[in-house]
């Protein structure tokens, strides 16, 4: 009899293992295994979804009105002062270098972007003035000068610039009267079309 009892406990055990086995096959079987998953509902969709739903602009996501324009003005100087920025900080860089024409390509789009930087003028004054183009220096100084600004040298520079300025127009005055007088002068020919392209625009 104990016999029986320990043979029946035996079969019991055996049973349950293998009704567990089948309740966790059967579990396996019907759960999805992580690579398992289609998607190709979610990429025929994707085409269709395209087409109808454009991407939304940014003047749709602001209220219309005087505020969405307010809104896009203010954005679009925010933006254009950053690049305007940009450029100036790579013509400095080019300035110390001696890349003087590049540097000077670089001011003439900072300033499509933001006229109003006084950066811009204040280094292409100070590339004319080295590169001797003295009219040039005072129209961008005088520019510079007129932008709200914290520079104290701004003034002082444009008024040593003047006077030189006042000093080569006599200087080209006597130039020019010597040349009229002694038209094979060439010494006076020569130095007058230096001042004249000193004084040109």
């Amino acid at each position: 009899m104990p016999e029986m009892k320990g043979n029946l406990f035996t079969y019991i055990k055996i049973g349950v293992v293998i009704s567990l086995l089948l309740a966790l096959g059967y579990m396996i079987s019907e759960v999805p295994g992580s690579t398992a998953i289609d998607f190709s509902s979610v990429r025929r969709n994707l085409g269709s979804t395209a087409a109808r739903t454009p991407e939304p602009m940014i003047e749709d996501e602001i209220a219309s009105g005087p505020e969405a324009l307010a809104a896009i003005q203010a954005r679009t100087k925010y933006v254009n002062e950053g690049r305007a920025r940009q450029y100036v900080e790579s013509a400095t860089t080019d300035y110390y270098q001696g890349s003087y024409e590049e540097a000077l390509r670089r001011l003439e789009r900072a300033r499509i972007y933001d006229p109003s930087n006084y950066s811009i003028f204040k280094l292409s004054g100070q590339i004319f003035f080295e590169k001797n183009k003295f009219r040039k220096a005072f129209n961008d100084w005088e520019r510079a000068n007129q932008l709200p600004n914290d520079d104290r040298t701004i003034s002082r520079d444009l008024d040593v610039l003047r006077r030189l300025i006042r000093y080569s127009r006599t200087e080209m005055d006597r130039l020019q009267r010597t040349v009229n007088k002694e038209p094979d002068n060439r010494v006076a020919r020569a130095r007058l079309k230096e001042l004249e392209e000193q004084m040109r625009d």
